[in-house]
């Protein structure tokens, strides 16, 4: 029987042979270097790109998207220097661990600590940051924020939720599949992800599943934009988390787009340019 490992990398690289290319010259046009950022889980990269020729305005800091098993890629670092060049800001782009090597609480511990370092240190250069969260990222933008507030710690300046995955509680097989959702990410792969995340299949965890999170729990949550696609079965997790978030006075706009599936800002598809742009108008 393979093992989980063994499983996750075989889905590494069906999903690496099915990620479109980025030449070199489309990263070439802004300043990038990797911090290497100390956790309790170990040394964390995180891939700072900054403005060529003006000194940015803020910052922000991004959480790409993975299933939380697929690693850091190309287009995440294409999405990361278009925000940069766009909106003159220097742009963290963290490289959390992974499951099933990291399952829950691992990935989220190191993400809250790299985004409280990266808050902390650049706070007085660049203002409090936007945190961007894609996917599984969003999942633990959310919960570094959840963090912050019950450790009494800073809190980001806003965040936005790229069709964030935010219920792990329901059996996928039990969603909603628009049309060409499951060709994105099916029921079955979708029970992977959960699996290797969360392997005792705790539920009621606000820091697991966003949407199980209480008006309580929200109060004083940083103003939010949720990005969803009409053709992804997260749409409808999304924004739920949305209602909870007005249910705690919290200011919070959801935008759905129309003919675009999962992954469809960061892949360049659907409506994407439309959400790019909104995107860069929050900054």
């Amino acid at each position: 029987m393979e093992s989980a490992h063994q499983l996750a990398q075989q889905l590494r690289a069906q999903q690496a042979a099915k990620t479109a290319p980025v030449t070199a010259a489309d990263l070439s046009s802004v300043l990038t270097r990797t911090l290497m950022v100390p956790t309790s889980a170990g040394t964390i990269p995180v891939y700072a790109q900054y403005p060529h020729f003006h000194t940015a305005t803020g910052m922000v800091i991004n959480l790409h998207g993975s299933g939380f098993i697929f690693p850091h890629n190309d287009r995440d670092t294409l999405f990361c220097k278009r925000l940069c060049l766009a909106a003159n800001l220097t742009v963290f782009d963290v490289d959390y661990p992974l499951a099933p090597e990291h399952p829950f609480p691992v990935p989220l511990q190191a993400t809250y600590e790299v985004v409280q370092f990266l808050t902390q240190r650049y706070h007085d250069q660049l203002g409090w940051p936007t945190l961007i969260g894609h996917s599984a990222g969003g999942n633990l933008a959310i919960g570094t924020q959840l963090l912050a507030r019950r450790q009494d710690k800073p809190l980001a300046r806003q965040v936005i939720l790229d069709y964030p995955a935010l219920d792990l509680d329901t059996d996928p097989r039990e969603k909603s599949y628009p049309a060409g959702a499951a060709d994105h990410i099916s029921a079955e792969l979708a029970q992977q992800f959960n699996a290797f995340y969360r392997p005792d299949g705790e539920t009621g965890n606000p820091l697991i599943s966003p949407v199980t999170a209480q008006p309580a729990d929200l109060q004083n949550f940083p103003r939010t934009f949720i990005l969803t696609a009409d053709h992804d079965t997260l749409m409808t997790e999304a924004e739920r988390f949305g209602q909870l978030l007005v249910a705690a006075n919290v200011a919070v706009t959801t935008h759905r787009y129309p003919n675009s599936h999962h992954g469809f800002t960061v892949g360049g598809e659907g409506a994407a340019d439309q959400a790019f742009q909104d995107i860069l108008a929050w900054l």
